[in-house]
C-alpha cells in the first residue's frame, strides 16, 4: 500500500542529504520490521528483481520534451525555473539541473539560465539516451502538435456597466452559445445592469470577484464604457487577460482600451477582436480566434505588462 504518513520533517523521499535519507524503507526484522518475502523451500533462489530498463530514467523523459512544440517548451523551462527558484539549498537546484542535462542540453542551459548556472563542458556533452522503441518524438504527447479547433464548453467573460448596449449583448450570447461556449456577465457590482433599452441583465459575478484567470477569452460590449474606463478593476481584468495571452473582443467605443495595451495607433493585432458592433462577422473571427487556446505571438510583448 501506499504511505498515508504525513512526515513532520524537511524531506519525503529518499534519497536526500537534508534528512540523513529518512523517511526510507524499514529494513527486515525479527520484530518491528519491514516486509520480507516468505521463506519457503523452492527449487534454486527466490529473488526480487527489476529488469534494468528500470534504472534508464532518461529515456522517457526525453521522448516527452523533444514532441513538445517550441511554446510548450518554453513552459516546461519556465515552470521548472520557476519551482527550483524557490529551493533554498543552491546543491539541490545544480543537482536538478544536472538531471535536466541528462535528458536534452536545451531544457538544461534555458533552466539554467534562469537560476543563474553555467552548465559544464561535461554536462554539455552528455550523450542522450537512445530512442524510445525508435521513436524520437510523438504528437500525441503534446497537447498543440495536432491542434484540434474545439472549444466546446470554453468560458468567455463579458464586461458590462449600465448603459450596455443590449444588441450587442444578445448577438455576442447567441453567438457563443451556437458553439457551445458559456458566456458570464462581469459587472462592477452584484445584482443587475440596465441597458441602453431599459432592459435589464443579470450579473453573474463582479470583476473582481471572477478574475480573468478563470476565462478563455473576454469581450467587451458597447456601451456606456466611460464607466469601465473609471473602474481599475475593468482594465485590470482586461490587462490580466492581455498578458495570459487571452483572445480580447473590443465592440464599438470598447476600442478605446486599445491604448492600455500599448495599441493605440495600431489597427490590427491578432488576438484582439474589434468591430461597430457584434455582428455575425466579428463573432466568428473572436470563436476562430478562440481556437488557438491562446494568442502565442503576443508572448514576448506580454513580458512587459504590469499585470
Amino acid at each position: 500500500m501506499h504511505r498515508q504518513d504525513i512526515d513532520t520533517n524537511p524531506a519525503n523521499y529518499e534519497p536526500n542529504s537534508i534528512n540523513d535519507n529518512w523517511p526510507r524503507e524499514t529494513p527486515p526484522a525479527a520484530e518491528g520490521g519491514g516486509f520480507e518475502s516468505y521463506q519457503e523451500r523452492i527449487e534454486g533462489h527466490k529473488v526480487r528483481e527489476r529488469s534494468p530498463s528500470f534504472g534508464e530514467y532518461y529515456a522517457q523523459p526525453r521522448l516527452f520534451w523533444l514532441s513538445q512544440t517550441e511554446v510548450e517548451q518554453q513552459h516546461i523551462i519556465g515552470a521548472y525555473s520557476f519551482e527550483l527558484s524557490k529551493v533554498a539549498r543552491a546543491y539541490i537546484r545544480e543537482r536538478v539541473v544536472d538531471h535536466l542535462a541528462r535528458i536534452d542540453t536545451k531544457l538544461a542551459q534555458g533552466v539554467a539560465d534562469n537560476l543563474g548556472l553555467a552548465l559544464t563542458d561535461e554536462q554539455l556533452n552528455i550523450q542522450p539516451p537512445a530512442p524510445v522503441n525508435g521513436l524520437t518524438k510523438d504528437d500525441s504527447l503534446s497537447l498543440y502538435a495536432i491542434p484540434d479547433g474545439e472549444i466546446k464548453g470554453r468560458q468567455v467573460a463579458l464586461l458590462l456597466s449600465d448603459g450596455v448596449k443590449a444588441a450587442d449583448v444578445l448577438a455576442i450570447l447567441q453567438a457563443l452559445k451556437a458553439v457551445g461556449v458559456h458566456a458570464k456577465l462581469l459587472a462592477p457590482h452584484m445584482g443587475q445592469v440596465r441597458a441602453d433599452d431599459g432592459s435589464v441583465l443579470p450579473v453573474d459575478a463582479t470583476f473582481a470577484g471572477l478574475p480573468s484567470l478563470t476565462f478563455d477569452a473576454v469581450m467587451v460590449p458597447d456601451g456606456n464604457i466611460d464607466a469601465l474606463l473609471l473602474s481599475g478593476d475593468a482594465r485590470y481584468f482586461l490587462l490580466e487577460a492581455y498578458k495570459h495571452l487571452k483572445v480580447i473582443g473590443l465592440v464599438g467605443e470598447a476600442r478605446r482600451f486599445k491604448a492600455q495595451f500599448g495599441l493605440e495607433d495600431a489597427d490590427q493585432e491578432e488576438g484582439i477582436v474589434q468591430g461597430d458592433s457584434a455582428e455575425s462577422a466579428l463573432m466568428s473571427e473572436f470563436t476562430q480566434a478562440m481556437k488557438a487556446h491562446r494568442v502565442w505571438s503576443r508572448s514576448q510583448k506580454a513580458q512587459s505588462v504590469p499585470a
